[in-house]
């Protein structure tokens, strides 16, 4: 069996809004092994990125658990949180709002190692700082440089070494190459093969892009409305989706060939809000396949063979 190194069990995390208890994330369970990626797709407001914060502990969870290395980060007090962060690191979505303008590559990059203090001597710092650009393929040049004189691409690769800066061991990255040009997407996304393959990292990699998460994904978990509704290998989530909003994602995503013309399907309906969620199965409201079980009893998440996870009630039967 794989080394793990996160498990999530019944996480849950609901927010207090005039409306009610909104249902962010609203128990999911899932492993990582060490050395993998798990993709996390859904429709924006599914909870994907508060999912990544939430195991982060940058959100607090309302419930569940976050094993990580066979500790459970909900239980550390904040100096061994403060340490076990050093393993644990985020890749921001947004290259332009994540960096601090005011500050200049070398010292965007070396605020997390003086911070913790893991070297003391300018000298040894900028060192760090020279090798982590080479590392994600940053000029040299560019030490001193401001992030709104670089690319989008630059500056997602300053926020990279930002977070290769601790060494880590696992990263969410949280739509790493939603907000770049689809050339640079590329060459982001290779990149961060190549370093998961050379520091054996972990990653949760959150996108709403199938075609990405399918080429760079191990494991793919398809989220709605805060559930995790389907989880599978991500070739035979591909070849075999079970659950219709699975099937309804797959049909959406572009083909490059002209010439193949897919069955789209079309979701009836608006998402629920997530304040005021469906009773039963959630997609129920929007579901081609609705059933008049699936309005009141909630479906059960289960294995149906080789890693395929499903919780849909048309699969009760077999």
């Amino acid at each position: 069996m794989a080394d793990t190194i996160l498990e999530v069990k019944n996480l849950t995390k609901y927010f207090k809004t005039k409306h009610g208890m909104l249902h962010a994330v609203d128990g999911i369970n899932f492993k990582l092994a060490r050395g993998k990626t798990l993709g996390l797709v859904g429709e924006s407001g599914c909870g994907k990125s508060t999912t990544g914060r939430t195991i982060l502990r940058l959100i607090e969870p309302t419930a569940g658990e976050i094993i990580f290395e066979g500790k459970d980060i909900n239980k550390l007090s904040r100096s061994e949180l403060r340490h076990a962060r050093k393993d644990m690191q985020l890749i921001f979505q947004d290259p332009y709002s994540s960096l601090d303008p005011r500050k200049t590559v070398s010292q965007i990059i070396s605020e997390p190692i003086i911070a913790n203090k893991i070297l003391k001597t300018s000298a040894d710092i900028d060192a760090r700082v020279a090798e982590l650009m080479s590392t994600v393929g940053l000029a040299a040049r560019l030490f001193n440089a401001s992030p709104h004189e670089l690319d989008g691409g630059r500056r997602q690769r300053i926020g990279i070494a930002r977070a290769l800066a601790m060494e880590p061991k696992f990263i969410v990255c949280d739509e790493p190459v939603s907000a770049l040009d689809v050339s640079i997407q590329a060459q982001i996304l290779n990149l961060l093969k190549e370093l998961q393959a050379e520091f054996n990292l972990s990653y949760i990699f959150i996108t709403h892009d199938l075609s990405v998460v399918n080429h760079f994904s191990d494991e793919i978990a398809v989220m709605y409305l805060g559930k995790i509704v389907e989880k599978a290998p991500a070739e035979q989530l591909f070849d075999n989706p079970l659950h219709p909003y699975t099937k309804a994602l797959l049909s959406a995503a572009p083909v490059p060939n002209p010439d193949m013309k897919g069955n789209r399907i079309i979701l009836q309906g608006d998402l629920p809000s997530p304040a005021n969620p469906p009773q039963g199965c959630k997609f129920h409201t929007r579901c081609p396949h609705c059933m008049e079980v699936c309005k009141t009893v909630a479906p059960e998440y289960k294995d149906y063979g080789g890693g395929h996870y499903c919780a849909c009630h048309l699969y009760d039967k077999k």
